[in-house]
């Protein structure tokens, strides 16, 4: 059998192009969405995607619940649940290609689904809390400056905190995003890599003061000493050449050049709390630690501020997002029901009222 089908590739190659040109998806989401295809050839033996029916897409359901992952375990109710739906989507459109009309059986896409039990058990997630504002204060006095890179590292993981920015725009930021006189960092969307490419303009937000003097620090080192200038990157990558004497490739401090992913990133927010003693937080976390420390400490219109602050047009989408509390805060907010007055600040403004009923209703 050949190791691949012209046809398919053809075609995986225009629906490629459809998702980046026509849909706007990000190469990393197109790269699981090509595996998924490719399961897919593999479970019928690379036959022509134009035979689609409802034989293959139960057979292929049934083949791909009994594969299992790299490390010899079934593959999980999640897994299986997304890489049906990236075949579900391809065949979708398929069936709606002129070369597929007619031939793909379009009736047969629905068939690429689990059952609603299983469709909800892979949408569940365990409860992952966020760090608390010590937390983060710990593992950045515990962070090392010696150098340059552990000074970048540090200013990394404070900057995270001081603004709730993701990651991926983290390391596309330049020097001349942030505006130190008025504490400000714009998301140019031109080359900065915020979701759904929108711009989005975001205040530092004093829940520490440690977070903000190390980023101004960061930043004020960067230009003065380092002769950072206004387009090279806000956190550059370090700097690797190559040692002859002794045959290997040693760090030559940091490099004028933006990370290409985050993976980086995340390395040093886990050896930062590995070095604190403190468990592992994904640089994304930081963005539910600000809302949960809002939500009981800020009023309304401060809360409105920082989900515009973290790029959202409604609060209740950072209430959806990022507001859920954990068993603890919830058990205790139950608690604490009728044995106090309620603030006026805790009570929903007519404007969050009107937008949740909106919602309701949809």
């Amino acid at each position: 059998m050949a190791g691949f089908n012209p046809l398919n590739e053809r075609f995986k190659k225009q629906y490629e192009d459809a998702l980046i040109h026509g849909s706007y998806r990000e190469p990393r989401t197109v790269d699981a969405v090509w595996k998924a295809i490719n399961l897919f050839e593999q479970s019928t033996g690379l036959k022509d995607f134009t035979t689609f029916n409802a034989e293959q897409a139960k057979s292929f359901k049934v083949w791909l619940i009994k594969q299992k992952n790299v490390k010899d375990v079934p593959l999980s109710l999640s897994t299986v649940r997304s890489t049906l739906g990236h075949v579900r989507e391809f065949f979708r459109w398929l069936a709606t290609h002129p070369q597929g009309i007619r031939k793909v059986d379009g009736s047969a896409v629905g068939y690429l689904r689990l059952s609603n039990n299983d469709e909800r058990a892979g949408r569940a997630t365990r409860e992952s809390p966020p760090p608390t504002i010590e937390e983060v204060r710990q593992a950045l006095q515990a962070m090392p400056v010696g150098n340059d890179i552990e000074k970048r590292n540090r200013a990394i993981m404070a900057f995270t905190a001081l603004s709730g920015v993701r990651d991926a725009a983290l390391i596309s930021l330049k020097m001349k995003d942030v505006d130190l006189p008025k504490r400000e960092i714009w998301q140019d969307p031109r080359h900065v890599r915020t979701k759904n490419r929108k711009g989005i303009t975001t205040f530092f937000m004093p829940f520490d003061p440690l977070w903000e003097e190390i980023v101004v620090d960061w930043i004020t080192y960067a230009r003065d000493q380092l002769g950072m200038k206004d387009n090279d990157p806000l956190f550059p990558k370090e700097r690797v050449e190559n040692n002859p004497e002794k045959m290997k490739f040693e760090s030559a401090g940091l490099s004028r050049e933006h990370w290409a992913n985050a993976s980086a990133v995340r390395d040093i927010f886990k050896n930062a709390f590995l070095l604190a003693g403190v468990p592992y937080y994904r640089p994304h976390s930081f963005r539910k630690m600000l809302v949960i420390w809002a939500m009981d400490n800020c009023s309304q219109i401060q809360v409105k501020a920082i989900s515009q602050n973290l790029g959202h047009e409604h609060a209740m989408t950072t209430y959806n997002s990022y507001g859920t509390l954990s068993q603890r805060d919830q058990h205790k907010a139950i608690q604490g029901i009728g044995k106090g007055k309620t603030e006026l600040h805790d009570v929903p403004s007519d404007a969050l009222l009107a937008e949740i009923c909106k919602r309701t209703h949809k």
